[in-house]
């Protein structure tokens, strides 16, 4: 396989600031969005929802008992 010499990038300040202003348009378009529909449901969201375990999850933690060993077949 050829190997050729890398591709040099360039980044301006404009490009850098073009790059800025997209990306606060954007941020500013979902937060609209968001606020239009939680303002349309009525309903509160818990930012902190997602780190709660689901509840089958506990279950998966509990251990029956087992060392680590017996669980993967080590001593065998």
């Amino acid at each position: 396989m050829l190997r050729r010499k890398p591709t040099a990038i360039t980044l301006t300040s404009e490009d850098v600031a073009a790059y800025e202003d997209s990306r606060i348009a954007k941020a500013q378009g979902t937060a609209e969005n968001a606020r239009s529909s939680r303002d349309a449901q009525g309903d509160v969201i818990d930012p902190n929802d997602e780190l709660r375990p689901l509840p089958g999850d506990k279950a998966r933690v509990v251990r029956t008992g087992q060392s680590r060993d017996e669980r993967i077949g080590v001593g065998r």
